[in-house]
């Protein structure tokens, strides 16, 4: 059973699970609430401004009544409004152009000012053109409609058959345009939409109902009017006409496919009429003919004071007949921007919000903070990526939900990762800070499943440690003072230990038990415990020092180290439990301890730990001493100093220890002893070869038997 049953990968899925959903929720409901539609609305700006577009369609040009042709002709006497027949000339140089169509984004429903003659005037050039659209306008005002109104119906309406997606507004009347333009025009077509709640137009309805019959939008009508074909029907959120397929969103509106920044070609509205009449007397005209050949040519208002300026997802200000010409140019490219479906939106909004939040469940610690900010910032990237790519490939994948569902998610998995693994971070750090280092403990904080009940058998390098004669000495002092000095040792001692990387098992009165490996993997472990010892053994000597200074007796400290395989993990109860070792090389280990008093030894270990740090670490073999428990001899070393730290009076009474050791071996007792003393030479009082040298001396008196093998057992003794 594991400690941190949370922290589990099922239990990790089913919370990733639980918090994504509850991110989904979240942004569902912004969305229904209406919160997300302003931001949605930008952010769809921001797409049309900024993601690569195709340029506008050349065939779709506009003639402007600007400014400046409204200064020029006030210079020739004519103020605004115009004569109506003054747009008679443009008509007639369009035709001479060839044009496709004209199509006028100027509403006539009143008859000029300037008399019948100059309606008459502009209803010829028309009828003669006939390829002039003129516009309508629906109100949804309850007031009567215009007498032509009829008439309108009979030119403009187009049969569609199916049920249309949304709900269609109620239009109550109808302005048309007075009856000889309607009567002159090829198609008429309605110039009321209204903006997004922004104020932007972004979409516009196609048609729209007027007493039982659907009306067509300038553009469309102009567009219908030379594209005649099989009947036209609504089918799943779309307006059909045979291979045709226009998209509608669920209110039935067309999503206009702006071109970014790029504009449809100009003329001056002054600059063609005033051609036509060079023209007709010979002179060169101001605007090739050539440029508005076979043209879907629109004339509307753009100056400033004519009010026919509007707000599109690319500028603030951007002329109303525009609007009407970025219609038609999607409609001739056919290249219009589809919505991604829903299901396909929230599948990937679920998953993308799902990879986040396991991401960030799954990756921890500090590392796993810079891990998850990366991946957020990856993911954003993606996703809108990913959204900016498939807009220019004319699909819209509304990137706002998703990114929101991404970002919730990040910061719920954050809040309940830090609160969750927080909360075991400091069970873990307040369980072993003590004991271990702070390398291990991060490392744990890392891992946190290795901290479970049960163990694992690990390489490791193990320590004891003891004071010899301190439960005498403690005798013979008050229990403050025992108390005060234990603590100074064991304080100096255990962050030693710590600082060399290692974890500290267990205090057993003024005993430690501690190893290295464990839960770490440590190449080094055997060296990291030889120098944790050297450097115990020279505290120990600055301790005494202040000891001394305060009357207290001296301290001798006895450290054994082994290198070998062990049961690692956290054993005991449910309940209660210590991260320990158990296994023959811990008994092997504190065996060795105790055998250091043999030889009036410091530090002494086993083949095994001197065999992965001789390059390091300097030793001295001791002995072959059989070890209770184990048949085989175990041959030990002192650990004397790391590699370099050798003084020479040491080296040399190494040297000639090694050489007692052999003699002795030899049975050349006479010469070990005498070898034996000549180590004392360079190491007065050395422990082992006063041991030797007794033991020589008793071996001369009485020789051992034959069958002696030269090991040391202390348990006889």
């Amino acid at each position: 059973m594991a400690i941190f049953a949370i922290y589990t990968t099922w239990t990790k899925i089913k919370a990733g699970a639980v918090l994504t959903l509850a991110a989904l929720l979240l942004v569902l409901g912004l969305d229904f609430s209406g919160v997300l539609t302003p931001y949605r609305l930008k952010t769809l700006d921001l797409l049309f401004r900024h993601a690569p577009l195709p340029p506008v369609d050349p065939r779709v040009v506009v003639v402007t009544v600007d400014q400046p042709d409204l200064d020029f002709l006030k210079t020739q006497g004519v103020t605004w409004p115009w004569p109506r027949q003054l747009y008679a000339p443009l008509i007639d140089f369009c035709r001479r152009s060839q044009a496709k169509a004209v199509i006028f984004d100027i509403l006539y429903t009143e008859a000029s000012s300037y008399g019948p003659d100059d309606d008459r005037r502009f209803a010829e050039a028309a009828a003669a053109a006939g390829n002039v659209i003129f516009p309508f306008f629906l109100s949804r005002e309850d007031k009567p409609s215009s007498p032509g109104t009829p008439e309108v119906l009979d030119k403009a309406a187009i049969p569609i058959s199916g049920t249309p997606p949304g709900e269609p507004g109620k239009y109550r009347s109808l302005l048309a345009p007075i009856p000889p333009l309607a009567a002159a025009a090829r198609n008429l077509g309605n110039v009321q939409s209204s903006p997004d709640l922004d104020g932007i137009y972004r979409r516009i309805p196609l048609v729209l109902p007027f007493q039982g019959r659907w009306l067509p939008l300038l553009s469309f009508a102009a567009f219908q009017a030379f594209h005649q074909g099989a009947p036209w029907r609504f089918e799943e959120r779309a307006l059909v006409q045979g291979d045709l397929r226009i998209p509608l969103d669920a209110q039935g509106q067309f999503l206009l496919k702006y071109r970014g920044l790029s504009r449809h070609q100009r003329f001056s509205a002054a600059n063609l009429i005033q051609s036509e009449y060079r023209l007709q007397h010979g002179h060169p005209s101001l605007v090739d003919p050539e440029a508005l050949a076979g043209k879907w040519v629109f004339v509307g208002l753009t100056a400033p004071g004519l009010f026919d300026l509007k707000a599109s997802p690319v500028s603030a200000i951007y002329p109303g007949v525009e609007v009407h010409a970025t219609l038609l140019d999607n409609l001739l490219r056919g290249d219009f921007l589809r919505t991604v479906p829903a299901w396909l939106r929230w599948a990937w909004t679920l998953m993308l919000t799902a990879l986040m939040v396991l991401t960030v469940l799954f990756v921890s610690g500090m590392s796993g903070l810079v891990a998850n900010l990366g991946a957020l910032a990856a993911f954003n990237a993606l996703h809108l990526g990913l959204c900016f790519l498939a807009f220019s490939r004319s699909w819209y994948a509304d990137p706002l939900p998703p990114d929101l569902a991404l970002n919730f998610g990040f910061a719920l998995a954050a809040v309940y990762s830090y609160a969750t693994e927080g909360r075991q971070k400091q069970a873990i750090r307040g369980m072993f800070a003590q004991y271990m280092s702070e390398v291990v403990i991060s490392h744990l904080l890392e891992h946190p499943e290795k901290l479970k009940l049960g163990g694992e058998r690990r390489r490791i390098t193990l320590f004891f440690s003891d004071l010899a004669g301190f439960t005498t000495m403690s005798e013979r002092l008050d229990p403050e003072a025992v108390v005060g000095l234990l603590n100074d040792y064991l304080s100096r001692m255990t962050d030693i230990i710590l600082e060399e990387e290692g974890t500290v098992d267990k205090f057993e009165g003024d005993a430690i038990m501690a190893f290295w490996g464990a839960p770490l993997d440590q190449e080094d472990q055997a060296v990291l415990a030889c120098r944790a010892a050297l450097r115990q053994a020279a505290a120990l000597e600055d301790l005494n020092r202040q000891f001394a200074a305060r009357g207290l007796p001296r301290l001798n400290l006895r450290m054994g180290l082994h290198t070998g395989d062990a049961i690692v993990g956290n054993l005991g109860s449910q309940k209660r439990f210590d991260y320990t070792a158990i296994g023959d090389s811990v008994n092997l280990a504190s065996r060795l301890e105790g055998l250091n008093k043999f030889y009036g030894t410091y530090i002494m270990a086993s083949e095994a730990t001197v065999g992965e740090c001789r390059d390091t670490v300097e030793f001295r073999e001791l002995d072959w001493v059989a070890v209770k428990g184990r048949k085989a001899p175990v041959t030990v070393f002192q650990v004397l100093a790391l590699k370099g730290d050798l003084t020479p009076e040491e080296a040399a009474g190494r040297e000639k220890f090694a050489q007692g050791l052999r003699l002795f071996r030899e049975r050349a007792f006479g010469e070990a002893a005498q070898t034996f003393a000549a180590v004392m030479d360079h190491l007065p009082d050395d422990g082992p070869s006063l041991m030797f040298r007794d033991l020589c001396g008793q071996f001369q008196e009485d020789p051992p038997p034959d069958d002696w093998d030269g090991v040391f057992r202390p348990d006889k003794k």
